[in-house]
């Protein structure tokens, strides 16, 4: 399974930043975007993709 990290404007739409392999080093991303203050009125999530 593929995780994406990714940033989600307000209108919806989104961008992938990054892909991982494993989940909890793309949720250790978000985590440090919040503490190094990236712009906070983005929200971040990671959502699986189906690998091929």
């Amino acid at each position: 399974m593929i995780w994406q990290l990714r940033i989600q404007y307000a209108n919806g739409s989104e961008k992938v930043l990054r892909s991982f392999k494993n989940r909890e080093t793309a949720l250790r991303w978000v985590d440090w975007i919040y503490t190094y203050g990236y712009p906070l009125h983005f929200a971040y999530v990671v959502r699986s993709v189906s690998g091929s």
